[in-house]
């Protein structure tokens, strides 16, 4: 099949590290919209695939190539872990920052080099999936930073902690006391107490470390060692922020896409959530986009499906989505 955009591969450096990014470009010489794409949680590589998870939806090469053949160039990025291509080149640069803000700064290096790379772009965009939506809603409320638009990508309107315990009571009203993930089972009751003492900052009950299906968290959270600290104060970290409060902070044209099949352990009203708060503060300059039956990497999902099976979903990420991106992108003035 022809092709109608052109990439390029390469490397930039920030906090630390060597990362590996892809610039997608129209294949004309005017560009309309430069577009910086911030990566959601887990490592993945700079097509949105996951080592790690052996997970591969690539939606966000997909999505860059469907915008670049809309008139628009997108740089998207590696985030480490795993077989993504990041490595460590400063240990010493690299602990400057906690876990999760150290994405923010990734992020703005990220930005400068995009308008490095495509300065006749009209306006620039910042539009972030998952995770990433909470890190692109705070960089965009920097105005020296000269964001035109942000556009959130299956963003969580809960804070962190209550994305898996809203969910998991939500669970358990339909299953009982043991909950079903696919992959796993939890007792709900203890599931839930993890998170909320991981909140708080307080020690696991003797009960739940007595729980065999509370293993896997009282291994990798419960502990001393660095990695479990670090995991702890990330998750700390990202719980402080209340997306709902901080998109209606966002002082240029806001974009809210959600699928209504998503299932990622988070819920498919976030997108409505996210579109209320911010239109609350800015009527005018907040739309919605939805797609009832598209999951999380904007695939099509039949109803019926397991978290584990709707994120497992292959095939080319639904190109309404990057249709309704362009479509909005270009009626706004910078």
């Amino acid at each position: 099949m022809e092709q109608h955009y052109r990439e390029e591969q390469l490397l930039f450096e920030a906090e630390g590290y060597s990362i590996p990014a892809a610039l997608t470009l129209p294949l004309q010489q005017q560009t309309d919209w430069a577009i910086l794409l911030i990566p959601g949680s887990m490592g993945n590589d700079v097509d949105g695939n996951y080592p790690e998870m052996h997970m591969n939806p690539h939606m966000y090469a997909d999505l860059a190539r469907q915008l670049a053949e809309r008139g628009h160039a997108v740089l998207r990025y590696a985030k480490r872990g795993e077989g993504t291509g990041v490595e460590v080149i400063d240990e010493e640069q690299k602990r400057a920052h906690r876990v999760f803000p150290r994405q923010q700064y990734i992020a703005m290096a990220a930005i400068k080099r995009l308008r490095e790379l495509v300065p006749q772009a009209k306006g620039l965009a910042v539009a972030g999936h998952s995770e990433g939506s909470v890190h692109g809603l705070l960089i965009s409320q920097q105005r020296d930073l000269g964001i035109d638009a942000f556009i959130s990508l299956s963003g969580p309107s809960f804070r962190y902690m209550d994305l898996f315990i809203h969910k998991a009571q939500q669970m358990a009203k339909e299953q009982g006391e043991i909950i079903d993930f696919g992959p796993f089972k939890v007792n709900a009751a203890n599931y839930i107490r993890v998170f909320e003492l991981t909140r708080a900052g307080e020690p696991f009950t003797e009960e739940i470390k007595a729980d065999p299906t509370m293993e896997f968290f009282v291994k990798n959270w419960g502990s001393d060692s660095p990695q479990a600290q670090e995991g702890r104060e990330y998750m700390r970290d990202y719980d402080a922020i209340d997306p709902c409060a901080e998109i209606a902070k966002v002082p240029c044209p806001v974009l809210v896409v959600q699928g209504g099949m998503d299932e990622s352990g988070v819920h498919s009203d976030n997108g409505e959530r996210l579109y209320q708060a911010r239109h609350a503060a800015y009527p005018e300059t907040t739309q919605l986009a939805f797609f009832p039956e598209l999951q999380h990497f904007y695939k099509h999902a039949e109803p019926g499906l397991t978290s584990a099976q709707s994120m497992a979903l292959n095939g080319e990420s639904d190109v309404r989505v990057s249709e309704a991106i362009s479509a909005w992108l270009n009626t706004l003035q910078p």
